[in-house]
């Protein structure tokens, strides 16, 4: 019996380790993931021969090369496609200029695509291949442009602790350490200034743990219920949209359309 106890154990932690099913919160399937979105590339300035046509030349051939075709295309902006297996379909447009381009999620088919919206929390998920393959597409395409390069995704870069809204220096201070924490870990933000985090520093794994809901009522204690999800792990999840006086509402609510902002 004891070690039949420590299989079914072993089996359930197994089946929960991965993002979709960790301890700290759930997104209702383990193929899925925070999207990785928008893609922000800006090269350094000087780069020697880079023009507005050699970077749209870049996005051509190196999406080519990774089986993105060109669907669609004006002054400055393209957007691409690509069919894997024959039923996953995913559309990105990318608007560039001389001094770089974005990726941005337009549309899909078959990838689990949602959008997440009850107190406190705006997620935007899908399956995890997506953010695999939009990775793949701006490396493809950094490569062929051969330019030094700063890529950001989403809002803002994880560890950038100036970019949080609302905050104050004490704040910042507990952001910068938040991002040293061991995953599961949520930071939740307010527009007074209140903060809230959760990780699972120093304890033992727990089934019922949730750091999400955690970090919330940790926050709304001082944010007049205001308080809004900025990170999980490692992505931040935040958008401008996110923010209590640009929203309408707080009812709970699952988007489950094939489609993007």
């Amino acid at each position: 019996m004891k070690r039949l106890m420590q299989c079914c154990i072993f089996a359930l932690w197994v089946a929960c380790s991965g993002l979709a099913c960790a301890a700290g919160y759930d997104l209702g399937d383990m193929r899925l993931a925070p999207i990785d979105d928008p893609y922000r590339i800006r090269f350094q300035s000087g780069s020697a021969e880079l023009t507005k046509e050699k970077i749209a030349q870049a996005i051509r051939f190196a999406g080519a090369a990774r089986g993105w075709k060109v669907a669609s295309e004006a002054e400055g902006r393209m957007e691409l496609t690509i069919l894997v297996r024959g039923q996953h379909e995913v559309a990105v447009e990318i608007d560039y200029d001389a001094s770089g381009y974005s990726v941005r999620y337009v549309r899909s088919v078959n990838l689990l695509y949602k959008e997440e919206i009850r107190p406190g929390i705006a997620l935007r998920v899908i399956h995890r291949n997506y953010n695999s393959w939009a990775k793949g597409l701006v490396a493809a395409i950094n490569n062929s442009i051969a330019a030094p390069a700063q890529v950001a995704v989403g809002f803002a870069p994880l560890e950038d602790a100036d970019a949080v809204p609302y905050l104050r220096e004490k704040g910042r201070e507990v952001y910068r350490e938040f991002t040293t924490l061991p995953a599961p870990r949520a930071f939740v933000i307010a527009p007074n200034g209140a903060w809230g985090r959760d990780s699972y520093k120093n304890i033992q794994p727990s089934f019922r743990r949730d750091v999400v809901a955690n970090a919330l009522e940790f926050c709304n204690r001082r944010g007049n219920g205001e308080c809004r999800l900025y990170a999980i792990d490692d992505r931040v999840v935040w958008t401008k949209t996110n923010a209590p006086a640009e929203r309408a509402g707080s009812t709970s609510e699952m988007r489950s359309t094939e489609g993007g902002r």
